[in-house]
């Protein structure tokens, strides 16, 4: 279980990993795994990395918060390079993800399907935003213009600590977003891409199972 503990804390606070804010909260250790190659989008990438390792992250430690104003992830995991850049040949940047069902449920692996659409707040190395995406299905990620998501990341220590946040208001349509608000229970899984292992997409490390998510009163 993930518990969103609530925190007398401001926004700026909260979004720096190693706020003094966040020592209160304990570690929920995430144990991730490779995204199956039989669910990969496209059978070019399932033939290329048969033999190829990928996913290879174990796990993630999370802690979450939220200030009555957002809702605050802080993951934590290793990984000893420190991937920045993209050129779409041979370097990628290292991402994670906070991935939720935006109706009552949702296949993670499929990542949704048309009626139980997911959204994904996706952090990117390379970018100060992080994503917010939604998707109903393999291949159907869509990417919002206007982000309403936050977050800040160090890299440290053979690893990365970052924070990805929402306003518990967001200006979109009610099909793209999650309902959540302090004293409400939902789902959540996590996701980490290895941006030296060229892992994009589909090729990740992934927690194949909703957890429950309790956001305190």
């Amino acid at each position: 279980m993930v518990r969103a503990r609530s925190i007398t804390a401001d926004t700026t606070t909260l979004l720096e990993p190693h706020a003094d804010a966040w020592g209160a909260i304990g570690d929920e250790r995430i144990e991730l795994d490779m995204v199956p190659l039989v669910l990969q989008p496209s059978e070019y990438v399932q033939v290329k990395w048969k033999t190829l390792p990928y996913g290879q992250i174990p796990h993630v430690l999370v802690r979450a918060a939220h200030n009555r104003e957002a809702l605050f992830f802080r993951l934590r995991w290793h990984d000893p390079t420190h991937d920045l850049f993209i050129d779409d040949a041979a370097n990628f940047p290292d991402q994670a993800g906070v991935m939720l069902p935006i109706g009552e449920d949702a296949p993670i692996s499929e990542m949704g399907l048309p009626d139980q659409p997911v959204n994904m707040w996706l952090w990117r190395a390379d970018m100060d935003t992080p994503l917010y995406v939604t998707a109903t299905g393999r291949g159907t990620s869509m990417r919002h213009h206007e982000s309403p998501l936050l977050g800040s990341a160090v890299h440290e220590d053979g690893g990365w600590t970052v924070v990805i946040a929402r306003p518990f208001n967001v200006p979109l349509a009610s099909q793209y977003v999650v309902p959540l608000a302090p004293g409400m229970s939902h789902k959540c899984t996590f996701a980490v891409w290895q941006g030296s292992n060229k892992e994009r997409g589909g090729l990740k490390a992934h927690g194949p199972i909703w957890q429950p998510l309790e956001v305190e009163s």
